[in-house]
Parts: structure tokens; C-alpha cells; sequence
């Protein structure tokens, strides 16, 4: 099985990376990244100018793939600090529904796509929050396109994968003080992205307490 994997360098996406080559069930991995990574034998990097636009070549190198996982995403503390909005938007937003739309028309079918969204989303975008509002309803937009998009396609499958607190497989005094509150560690919600890539469930939307 072919997965692609987008947001390989980052904490949730380095060890995704991990759990999808040790799978014996994924023969490759498309890594769909701004800049190389270490060569292993079922790896393809695929280097990506921006998120924005799939060449015929990007296309080429994804066509047999079944799945996505998508670990993208802006954290809530950088996520509209300097333009308002703009750069979480683009990122959270046409990053992600470009790719849905592009691998929809390329891959094979039926095609899964797992989205790493975060607690607390909210797909109701008129409902007054007073925590992380803005970063809260961004999220719940994105899965609501995507579930949307997935409606509109019967051979494409959007699942959504909402972790708390995600914390180093190490216990570090870091990682042992987000314990005391909702988390989950970085290789628990790879290994189980991995699982539902490769074999898919019935049920869409993930919660963090499900996830471990």
C-alpha cells in the first residue's frame, strides 16, 4: 500500500513518518515536503515549492496511493500573531482542501484521508468561544470542508483525528506535567493514523480519549 504523508518534519509528522515505514501493510511513502529527508527503501520524497500547486509530476508520483495523512497545521500560539489570520487560513485551509481535491481527481479509490485537526474544535462558526476562538473555529471549518467534501465524494473517506496535549514518547518533566491534563503521546496517535490509513473504520471523527 502507498500512503502519502504531508508535514514530515514537524513533531506529529517525523514519527508518522516512523510508523508508516516500520508498517508492514505500507510498501511506500510519498513525503510530500519543502526540503529532502534521511533515504530509506520504501521512501519518495516529493519536494513541494508551496502546497498550493500539483504538478504533473507531483501527480505522477501519487497516483497509486490510498491514503493520506495530514499533520499540516499552525500552532495555537503562532497561529495569529502577526497577519490576522491570513497565514493559519492559507495553511489550515487551502493547504489542506487543495490537496483533498488533487488527490480525489489522481489517486486510487476509494481513497482515505486523515486529518490531524486538535480538541476543542468547533465546527459551528457563529458560537462564541473563550478559549483559543479563533484557532478553535479554524479547525472545525477545516473539518467541515473536508466532511462536506467527502459527502460529495463517495469514493473519497475524510477522517477526522482530534488530539489534546501531544507529548514526547520521553518522560521528560515537560512531557510528565501535560500527562496530569488530556494528551497523548506523539507515537500512540501515529501508530493509530497508520492503522486507520491502512485499514479505515466506520467511524469518521476521533476524539483524544478514543485515539489512546
Amino acid at each position: 500500500m502507498k500512503v502519502i504523508l504531508a508535514g514530515s518534519t514537524g513533531f506529529i509528522g517525523r514519527e508518522t513518518l516512523n510508523q508508516c515505514l516500520r508498517n508492514p501493510a505500507i510498501t511506500s511513502v510519498v513525503a510530500l515536503s519543502r526540503r529532502d529527508l534521511p533515504a530509506h527503501d520504501k521512501l519518495q520524497v516529493t519536494l513541494m515549492k508551496d502546497f498550493v500547486s500539483y504538478s504533473a509530476s507531483v501527480r505522477e508520483n501519487v497516483k497509486d496511493a490510498e491514503a493520506c495523512i495530514w499533520t499540516i497545521g499552525l500552532i495555537p500560539s503562532t497561529a495569529f500573531k502577526d497577519d490576522d489570520g491570513a497565514t493559519a487560513r492559507r495553511v489550515s485551509i487551502e493547504y489542506t482542501m487543495l490537496a483533498a481535491e488533487a488527490f480525489e481527481e489522481t489517486c486510487r479509490k476509494p481513497f482515505r484521508f486523515i486529518y490531524v485537526s486538535g480538541a476543542g474544535a468547533e465546527q459551528d462558526q457563529t458560537k462564541s468561544l473563550w478559549v483559543m476562538g479563533d484557532y478553535r473555529r479554524i479547525r472545525g471549518l477545516v473539518e467541515s470542508e473536508l466532511l462536506n467534501f467527502a459527502k460529495a465524494h463517495s469514493d473519497f473517506t475524510s477522517y477526522i483525528v482530534r488530539p489534546a496535549m501531544v507529548i514526547s514518547n520521553e518522560a521528560t518533566l515537560h512531557s510528565l506535567f501535560y500527562r496530569l491534563g488530556p494528551s497523548v503521546r506523539v507515537d500512540a496517535i501515529s501508530k493509530f493514523m497508520v492503522e486507520l490509513a491502512v485499514k479505515g473504520d466506520d467511524k469518521i471523527v476521533w476524539e483524544n480519549s478514543e485515539i489512546k
